[in-house]
Parts: structure tokens; C-alpha cells; sequence
């Protein structure tokens, strides 16, 4: 009986040592496909890095260009106001009010000196002569600082060209490096995107390897259990072993002192060795 029960123990201590060798290797590979996604993650991450580095160098340099862009928009809108300033309004009444002047000034000039004319009246002539000259020299001083302004406002008006351009030039940079720095964005957020893959299939792979190695120790349990089932019914055995050789010394003692022996004697020593319980089997 005890044989047959250690045979089935041994059976199912290999059972259960081949059972949990087969979950361990199985939650050895699922930690080693799980390690392989932590390393591309961490790959992934060190790249998110670099894209963040050179797309945040890329936003520095254009905000450095926006601002310059930005400096130059409020100078060109500075000097667009001292140009219309020094131009003025109503230049060409000047001019007009100056030549209509002259032509009065000559006409009076002319009519003093064809016509004839009385003392007073030549008097009055000239003194409108006068005023008119006056007011000819006036216009000409005013005309002269005009036309002094508009050579101001050519120069001007040049720098503004350039600033122009020089602005044009910086806006430009500002959309190069802005569409620069959302390929960099963009990209990150495609890793990002990955990264978010990534972290699911590795805390699935890790409740997979959980759920494993626990299946793994229910029967490593079992196999260590069954081992010392194993162990104490080989105990078992082996102490019966022992008694039986103890009680086969005994009878053989006894068999020694008796010149005959027969069956019953046998039987009869036996069945009060069994009732002193040094014989446990049947």
C-alpha cells in the first residue's frame, strides 16, 4: 500500500516540478519580451529628448527673429510718420501760390512801368510792389526748406526700403524656422504616440508575467508538498523496514533456543510480536 501511494506521490511531484518548469520558462521569455519593450521605450524617450532640445532651440531662435521682425515693424511705422511729417500737406498750392505771385509781381511791374501814372498812385504801386516781392521772397525761403525736407525724406525713405526688406527678411526666417520647429513637434508627438503603445503592451506583459509566476508557485507549492510527502512515506517504509528486521532477529533468536520448531509455534509467536505492535503489516 505505502508503495503504491509513494509511487503515485512521485508521479505527481514530477508532474508538478514539470509543470512549474514549464511556467517558469514561459515567464522567463514574457520578462525578456517585456525587458525588450522597456529598452525601446527608454530608446524612445531619449529621442523624444532630442527632438524636444531641437525643437525648443528652433521656438528661441525664431522668437529671437520675431522680435527683431517686431523692432523693425514699430521703426518703419516710426519713420513712415516723420516722412509723412516732413512732406506736409499742400505742397503743390505752394508751388502754385508762388508762381501765381511772380506772375502778379511781373504784371505790377510791367503796369508801373508802361503806364503812366500819378506820383501817388505810382507810390501805391510800388508799395504793393513791395509786398509782393515780400511775400515772393517768403514763399521762395518756405519752397527752398521744402524741397531741403524732401531730400530728407528721400534719404528716409531709402532706409525704409531697407528696413522693409530687412523686416521682409525676418519674417521670412520667423515662418522657416516655425515650420522647422513643428516638423520637430509633430514628430514628437508620434513618439509620444508609440511611447503610450509601448507603456500598454508592457504592463500587459507584466501582469501576464505575474499571472505566470504565480501559476509557477502554486506548483513549485505542490511539487514542495508532494517532496515531503515523498520523504515522510519513505520514513514510513524505511522504519517498517527496520521493525520487520528487528522481528526477524528476534524470531530467529528465539527459533535458536528451541530444538524443535513447528508452524503453529511460528504463528503464535508471530501473532504476539504483532500484539506488542512490532509488526505493523498485515
Amino acid at each position: 500500500m505505502k508503495k503504491s501511494e509513494l509511487r503515485s506521490a512521485e508521479e505527481k511531484y514530477q508532474f508538478y516540478r514539470m509543470r512549474r518548469d514549464e511556467f517558469n520558462e514561459l515567464a522567463r521569455e514574457i520578462r525578456e519580451e517585456r525587458n525588450l519593450l522597456r529598452d525601446e521605450m527608454r530608446k524612445i524617450k531619449e529621442e523624444i529628448a532630442q527632438e524636444r532640445e531641437e525643437r525648443d532651440k528652433l521656438v528661441a531662435l525664431m522668437r529671437e527673429h520675431k522680435r527683431r521682425k517686431d523692432e523693425l515693424k514699430e521703426k518703419i511705422r516710426e519713420l513712415r510718420k516723420i516722412i509723412r511729417e516732413k512732406r506736409g500737406h499742400g505742397k503743390g498750392s505752394l508751388e502754385e501760390q508762388y508762381l501765381e505771385l511772380q506772375a502778379r509781381r511781373k504784371k505790377l511791374e510791367n503796369e508801373i512801368v508802361v503806364k503812366p501814372h500819378s506820383v501817388e498812385e505810382e507810390n501805391k504801386l510800388i508799395a504793393r510792389l513791395r509786398a509782393l516781392i515780400a511775400k515772393e521772397e517768403e514763399l521762395k525761403r518756405e519752397l527752398e526748406e521744402r524741397k531741403k525736407l524732401l531730400g530728407e525724406v528721400n534719404d528716409l525713405q531709402g532706409e525704409l526700403i531697407k528696413l522693409e526688406e530687412e523686416m521682409s527678411r525676418e519674417r521670412n526666417e520667423v515662418i522657416k524656422l516655425y515650420e522647422e520647429s513643428q516638423k520637430h513637434h509633430m514628430h514628437m508627438v508620434e513618439l509620444f504616440e508609440k511611447l503610450d503603445f509601448i507603456r500598454k503592451k508592457i504592463n500587459e506583459k507584466h501582469e501576464e508575467y505575474l499571472k505566470i509566476r504565480e501559476k509557477a508557485d502554486a506548483y513549485h507549492k505542490k511539487a514542495v508538498e508532494m517532496l515531503e510527502k515523498i520523504i515522510e512515506i519513505k520514513g514510513e517504509i524505511r522504519k517498517r523496514k527496520e521493525e520487520e528486521k528487528s522481528v526477524m532477529e528476534e524470531l530467529s533468536s528465539k527459533a535458536k533456543e528451541m530444538s524443535e520448531i513447528s508452524d503453529e509455534d511460528v504463528e503464535e509467536f508471530i501473532k504476539k510480536l504483532k500484539e506488542k505492535k512490532k509488526i505493523s503489516y498485515p
